[in-house]
């Protein structure tokens, strides 16, 4: 009977052991997925006025983002990013500045310095589409492909919330002579090779 009840407590001590490790497993897995609230501040360049060959002028302004994370393996991340820019757009050339909206969705990952994701200096990188929003009459959205490169750190906090600082170079495709952000009733014609935007951000990421 002894020997019987001792295999039952061995049994049970095994099954909690056993139960205790994969919970302990299962936690970090669950606890990997991450959001990011970021702000910062950017500068634009890559836009000409066709009609005197000008560069227009984009306002430096503020941006604010969201990134989601998920993990891909012990240093790795993938990442979601929207980031948008309000701000203003002189095109000279005898038309009045206007407002414009400077949105990015970009599909890329992260890749830590430290091995460890979350924590430490990380490289980032992504590709998407840009869209250029104009607010005012006379002028077109415009999609265009971009991609961005950057670095940063992650400062923790605790084991699920980390303090960021980040920055990121951006660059749209746009590959017109001509047309670029404009319709019809243009004053100015607006052209570009490429759009360029410089982005220095801090943030706050969660873990989940």
């Amino acid at each position: 009977m002894a020997t019987s009840l001792d295999m039952k407590n061995t049994s049970t001590l095994l099954a909690s052991a056993l139960a205790a490790a994969l919970l302990g497993t299962a936690a970090p897995a669950a606890a990997q997925a991450s959001v990011t609230l970021s702000a910062g501040y950017a500068s634009t360049s890559g836009i000409d006025n066709a009609t005197n060959s000008a560069s227009a002028d984009v306002k430096n302004g503020a941006t604010f983002g969201v990134a989601i994370g998920l993990p891909f393996d012990a240093s790795r991340e993938l990442q979601l990013l929207y980031s948008q820019q309000s701000t203003t757009l002189s095109p000279g050339g005898g038309a009045a500045p206007f407002d414009l909206a400077i949105r990015y969705l970009h599909v890329g990952g992260t890749v830590f310095v430290d091995g460890r994701v979350g924590q430490g200096f990380y490289a980032v990188g992504g590709v998407g589409v840009t869209q250029f929003s104009p607010g005012t009459t006379g002028f077109d959205n415009e999609y265009k492909p971009s991609m961005n490169v950057g670095f940063g750190y992650y400062l923790p906090l605790s084991d699920r919330v980390a303090l960021l600082a980040e920055a990121r170079g951006y660059l749209t495709f746009v590959n017109s002579s001509g047309g670029f952000l404009c319709s019809g009733g243009c004053v100015v014609v607006l052209k570009s090779d490429a759009v360029t935007q410089v982005e220095a951000r801090i943030g706050l990421m969660a873990r989940f």
